[in-house]
């Protein structure tokens, strides 16, 4: 049973990931339950607060839709989210479209949410997310065509971050420190370093992976997913990542990780192929993983997911006989 203080996305306890959780949209909520969000480039109906033409809003190029297109693909492969193109405003859950926004802003997100309840039971909810970008002549430029490489693309992912449940890393109760808080780690970040970007930077993948489990809505990991499942993820520091209760997968990234799954069959996460990395039983239950990754201290996993195989771990915590 759902109820309506589920609708409060859970912390992971990891600083990288909490700095940019937001209060909402909450897609893994929605009802009917399924694994798509539409979005539009029509302007035609339903914009948000009765927004029209006349009142200054204008339609993506055809350069800025084909942009969009492929930063949805982007966001589908980390997410497991099917984004599916309307036309009909109608039935969209996300619309996109350019305004003159005023100021310093190049791009704006906003969403609204509402549901049905019987007491404390959630019956349904309903989401919609605007995304907007800057038509002013002086963003004009960098918004023009979103191609790769472009401060346009940047600016585009930023405000689909927020569509997602993202936030700004200065913002609200959990901050980034000020030598993470920047475009390298975060798209959210208002710091520039490096870029344009043209995919999410480490931090926002770690904060989809928690929302979403790369596997959509509700699947089997991430927020409201059917098993109860995370997707916990680390930075290239050296971090401790512990499971719940559920299958989880743990993917420490770069550094010396220490990876407890807790209970449930959990899976660590390596970026590389099987041969590459050294599996040594510490005992104990334990396993110790080098490679490209780092020297990782497993406990309490059941698999190991490498880029061209998955092994079980039961086998390898056995030390070979002595001969």
């Amino acid at each position: 049973m759902t109820t309506i203080s589920d609708l409060d996305t859970p912390l992971s306890g990891l600083n990288h990931i909490d700095a940019l959780l937001s209060s909402g949209p909450d897609w893994n909520f929605v009802t009917p339950a399924g694994n798509t969000i539409r979005y539009t480039f029509s302007i035609a109906s339903h914009n948000e607060g009765g927004n029209d033409s006349g009142a200054g809003l204008t339609s993506f190029s055809a350069g800025q839709q084909a942009g969009t297109r492929a930063a949805m693909a982007t966001l589908s492969a980390i997410t497991g989210i099917a984004f599916s193109e309307t036309s009909d405003a109608a039935s969209a859950d996300v619309h996109l479209c350019s305004k003159e926004l005023g100021g310093n802003t190049a791009g704006l997100c906003s969403w609204n949410s509402g549901y049905a309840n019987s007491g404390t039971t959630l019956l349904s909810f309903h989401a919609a997310a605007y995304v907007y970008l800057d038509s002013a002549v002086a963003a004009a430029a960098a918004n023009a065509t979103l191609a790769p490489g472009s401060g346009g693309l940047e600016i585009l992912l930023h405000e689909l971050g927020h569509m997602l449940g993202l936030k700004h890393p200065f913002d609200g109760g959990i901050h980034l420190a000020t030598g993470d808080d920047n475009t390298s780690n975060t798209l959210m970040s208002y710091t520039s370093q490096g870029g344009p970007y043209s995919t999410f930077s480490p931090y926002d993948i770690a904060a989809l992976n928690w929302l979403y489990g790369g596997d959509g809505l509700r699947g089997a990991l991430g927020i409201n997913s059917t098993g109860g499942g995370r997707y916990i993820t680390g930075t290239s520091r050296a971090d401790s990542l512990s499971g719940s209760a559920a299958a989880d997968r743990l993917d420490g990234g770069g550094g010396n990780d220490i990876l407890d799954g807790g209970n449930g069959t959990d899976t660590a996460v390596f970026h590389g192929n099987y041969a590459a990395y050294t599996i040594t039983s510490l005992g104990a239950g334990k396993l110790r993983v080098s490679g490209a990754d780092g020297i990782d201290t497993l406990t309490s996993v059941e698999v190991l997911k490498f880029d061209d195989r998955s092994v079980q771990a039961a086998p390898l915590l056995t030390p070979p006989p002595v001969t």
